[in-house]
């Protein structure tokens, strides 16, 4: 190899390296699931390391948005690689089902934040 392909493999390799880094530390979005029971839906998202007092949750007809941040942690030592997403995320989900609006109830269960809404349902018409 010469000296001009060594170089050019070395910018690349330092590109990539960037790009990388960029893709940690830019927005994320955190896992979701939901889980039905008769009377509820369930969200369930994955939020280790999320601020509570940072979390916010905007229901609309459309469905749920989800936003909080998490932060570095404040740690001595030099960072030799990065795999958590940190800063701030936005997650919209649709609702798989009609809810009672503002019926939700929310906690962090070890690091899992429990979304539970109460399900609409259809009234039987007599007629």
């Amino acid at each position: 190899m010469n000296e001009l392909s060594l170089e050019r493999l070395n910018t690349l390799m330092k590109l990539r390296q960037e790009v990388e880094n960029l893709e940690v530390g830019g927005p994320w979005s955190p896992a979701a699931d939901w889980l039905e029971t008769d009377t509820h839906l369930i969200l369930l998202m994955d939020l280790p390391g999320v601020d509570p007092e940072s979390l916010e949750v905007e229901e609309s007809e459309e469905g749920l948005t989800l936003a909080g941040a998490r932060e570095q942690l404040d740690l001595e030592g030099e960072v030799l690689g990065r795999e958590r997403p940190q800063g701030s995320f936005t997650r919209s989900l649709e609702l798989p089902r009609e809810i009672v609006p503002g019926s939700g109830e929310a906690r962090l269960r070890n690091g899992v934040l429990v979304l539970r809404l109460e399900k609409r349902h259809k009234t039987i018409n007599a007629g």
